[in-house]
């Protein structure tokens, strides 16, 4: 079986930290040799950050969500342009725009604007979170011209195969999850069926989208039986599109540093 990348997993939570590596284990028996855990809050950076040290299958992507953009200032600019610079982080995230949570737009814009700056000052590319929202982050991230300058990944994908394929012609690839084998999903199948395999990655979004870490092999399966392809090839392309766009270096076992 060819590794697999989760390119959005909370590791991280739930509390206790102690069970990341129960986490862990479960996720790595199911084929998964490649994390990248992105960031929520301030106070939960260094914390993902040191996983990556500790983990040569782990890597970070600090960054605040916008339901907690409230909690921007110029020391965590400050710090978050520090940790950008670590090895171990490999883009900036999660970022975005809310319409259901967090605080104003105009506030959740500005410190959206703010961390895509030092995305791009960085050169990382960027996670991106949107609900309620797609339209207003499609036309920032265009003015900021974001996808052909360090591209990004959108998270958790369930929009229409118009705005995936505007995604991917602009440089970012999409994410595919566990909304995927819900009986429910419509959009998602269509997108997955239509969009070439260049344009994907898979995710689980644990434990927001799924209680399983190991869930990831799952949808890799359900993308190649919608394709109509083997599920090698399926794997093949979209490890190696993280791997592009991430510079995620897979270590076989996944063993600690």
């Amino acid at each position: 079986m060819l590794p697999l990348i989760d390119t959005h997993i909370h590791l991280d939570f739930p509390a206790p930290a102690a069970a990341e590596a129960d986490r862990l284990a479960a996720a790595r028996s199911g084929g998964v040799e490649g994390f990248v855990i992105p960031g929520v809050k301030p106070a939960g950076w260094a914390g993902i950050v040191a996983l990556a040290e500790q983990q040569s299958d782990v890597y970070a992507a600090p960054g605040l969500h916008p339901a907690y953009a409230e909690q921007w200032n110029g020391t965590v600019a400050m710090e978050l342009t520090r940790l950008a610079a670590q090895e171990r982080v490999v883009a900036i995230g999660e970022i975005g725009l809310d319409g259901a949570v967090g605080p104003a737009f105009e506030i959740q814009e500005r410190v959206l604007r703010e961390q895509l700056a030092i995305a791009l000052k960085m050169n990382l590319p960027v996670l991106l979170h949107a609900r309620k929202a797609t339209g207003r982050l499609l036309e920032i991230l265009r003015e900021l011209q974001v996808g052909p300058r360090v591209g990004g990944i959108w998270h958790g994908f369930s929009a229409s195969l118009q705005v995936a394929r505007q995604l991917v012609g602009e440089g970012f690839l999409i994410g595919v999850g566990p909304i995927l084998l819900r009986e429910n999903a419509r959009k998602l199948p269509q997108v997955v069926t239509e969009l070439p395999l260049s344009g994907l990655v898979l995710e689980t979004d644990y434990p927001d989208m799924t209680a399983d870490p190991a869930v990831l092999l799952q949808v890799a399966e359900r993308i190649a039986v919608l394709r109509e392809e083997p599920l090698k090839m399926v794997l093949t392309a979209t490890t190696a599109n993280a791997r592009r766009l991430l510079g995620v270096v897979l270590v076989a076992g996944g063993a600690g540093q």
